[in-house]
């Protein structure tokens, strides 16, 4: 089967047709090739190697995958199939806040990701060019632009602006509601039954299970596409404002009445009033009775503000405002704000709160933070200003961590780990932000990715900041031994004398640790040589076999 191209056939009849409902859709889901693809898709995502509540792992799954995909292919067909209940766990959200995270088995995500492979090509059709959340070819990045380029074109027009929250989005979204958007346009009765087993699929909380009434737990793959189908509601509705000709515009201006723009992220929206701070208060209340009354969502009053333009807000993690450029004109810009240059900080601060980590476990990990906060920043007004500011801090709390550790003076920790205006090892860099230069994001036309060329379906990358690697090592020191014994043995196993590939290379033990009476004492570079994995396979062998003759 070539899966691309039912996709593609799926998203054109949708296209072709706004009024269609597909139906014969349950038959992909039972395909072998359509379920091979789907894992492949999820053994992608780090997340695959978390269990859910039956403890199995993709690793575990991939021991038997014939047999896996086999028995789940079966049980589709014969409409057995039935979810477990997710597994909740609660990740950082900012300081002091933890955000619910619902965690499916493994042969569930298999089945979520070959519906979302069925359905969203289907709704790819239907979602308006103010939707970028969660969506294939669009990313935050895009919502800044459509913001920046609309406050540049029009000038002053859009003074007032509307930020919206929606109290609880994902756990307080209508059961019931929702299938009736999606029946909008699935006519296949098995497919929509095994998408209301899901949602109804309970979680199971320190071993205490808990109905889902309501709500997609954050965490499904099909999550995310689910909560963009309804909230489509609300998109549709706000094309009254939005959906106009420049004449029309013109009318509405000339009669002192208000025009919009509108973007959506999720469950983030905001919309742009060119209008007075009243209008813009009137329609925050219109979209408040909208939601509660036709969606049963609740608008977060608290959270929702009007808010002038030269004050500034805060949308998807970035400032937008309106201030003085350097040529003394008032000019829309798009800055870090200073609650993510402390997020950094904190992170970084609680990387190096730990000292009896390795330097290049402490490498690796702080260069995916900084790698990944300065990509999410490097396209915003003026960074390098903050970039700088921000290399001093990290370069001097390293030097700092550097000396406490070793117990050495700065300047013994920069003669020893100093590389230019950084520090390192012989095998790894500290990567430092003045190493991400400044970049205009290019404007890019909304297209169905379905329907375009394949490289389109490139998908948002988040980095999960709060979740990243702090550099915490299981077995302590253990970067700082390898990167001696590779040194030491130059990259050849000592077994064989075979020059080795990093991809190759299997570090262990000369001496087992059972010989120890601390496993401790096994933890040193003396005791321990480069292998190659025939090798090392065989070393295994061997001390296993010896292991059960002296029990």
């Amino acid at each position: 089967m070539n899966i691309g191209e039912r996709q593609r056939k799926l998203s054109a009849w949708a296209t072709q047709d706004k009024t269609l409902r597909l139906y014969d859709l349950y038959g992909l889901l039972c395909n072998r090739e359509w379920l091979l693809a789907a894992y492949a898709h999820v053994r992608q995502n780090k997340g695959s190697r978390t269990a859910g509540v039956d403890g199995v792992t993709a690793q575990d799954f991939e021991a038997n995958l014939d047999g896996h995909i086999e028995k789940l292919q079966e049980a589709l067909k014969a409409t057995t199939f039935t979810p477990d209940p997710v597994r909740r766990v609660y990740i950082p959200k900012g300081q002091s806040q933890w955000r619910p995270l619902g965690i499916p088995v493994l042969k569930d995500r298999i089945v979520q990701e070959a519906l979302r492979m069925i359905l969203e090509p289907i709704w790819e059709a239907d979602f308006l060019d103010c939707s970028y959340g969660f969506r294939p070819g669009r990313s935050t990045k895009d919502v800044m632009s459509k913001i920046h380029w609309t406050m540049i074109g029009t000038g002053y027009a859009y003074q007032w602006i509307v930020e919206g929250d929606i109290k609880s989005y994902f756990d307080s979204i209508p059961h019931q509601k929702l299938m009736k958007c999606v029946k909008k346009r699935v006519d296949d009765r098995k497919l929509q039954d095994i998408l209301w087993k899901f949602l109804r699929a309970g979680v199971l909380e320190k071993d205490i299970y808990q109905d889902t009434l309501t709500g997609t737990p954050q965490g499904g793959i099909i999550s995310p596409l689910l909560a963009n189908i309804y909230l489509h509601e609300l998109d549709k509705y706000m094309m009254r404002y939005t959906n106009m000709t420049k004449v029309e515009r013109s009318h509405r201006r000339r009669n002192r009445l208000p025009n919009f723009v509108y973007v959506r992220y999720a469950d983030d929206w905001v919309a742009l009033c060119s209008g007075t701070k009243e209008q813009a208060l009137e329609l925050k209340e219109e979209l408040r009775f909208f939601l509660q009354d036709t969606l049963g969502l609740e608008l977060s009053l608290e959270k929702t503000k009007v808010t002038h333009i030269t004050d500034g807000f805060k949308f998807l993690g970035f400032w937008i405002d309106r201030s003085m450029s350097g040529k003394g004109k008032m000019v829309p810009k798009i800055k870090i704000p200073k609650e993510a240059i402390q997020r950094l900080q904190d992170k970084i601060a609680a990387t190096l709160a730990n000292h009896s980590d390795s330097f290049g476990a402490k490498i690796l990990a702080l260069n995916a933070i900084i790698r990944g906060w300065a990509h999410y920043y490097q396209h915003t007004s003026g960074p390098q200003r903050v970039f700088a500011a921000l290399e001093h801090w990290i370069w001097w709390k390293v030097a700092h961590w550097l000396g406490r550790k070793y117990q050495i003076s700065i300047p013994l920790v920069i003669r020893r780990y100093g590389q230019d205006n950084t520090f390192g090892t012989k095998t790894r860099r500290l990567t430092l932000p003045s190493s991400f230069k400044t970049k205009r994001y290019k404007r890019k036309t909304p297209v169905n990715p379905y329907l375009a060329e394949a490289e389109s379906l490139t998908r948002d990358v988040h980095f999960d900041f709060e979740m990243a690697w702090i550099g915490t090592e299981n077995r302590k020191g253990w970067f700082d031994i390898r990167d001696a014994v590779l040194e030491r043995d130059e990259h050849a196993c000592t077994q064989c004398g075979r020059s080795l590939e990093e991809y190759e290379i299997e570090v262990d033990h000369i001496k087992p640790i059972a010989r120890y009476k601390r496993p401790s004492g096994a933890e040193f570079p003396e005791n321990y040589g480069i292998l190659c994995t025939d090798c090392h396979r065989a070393k295994t062998k061997r001390e296993h076999q010896v292991l059960s003759r002296v029990r």
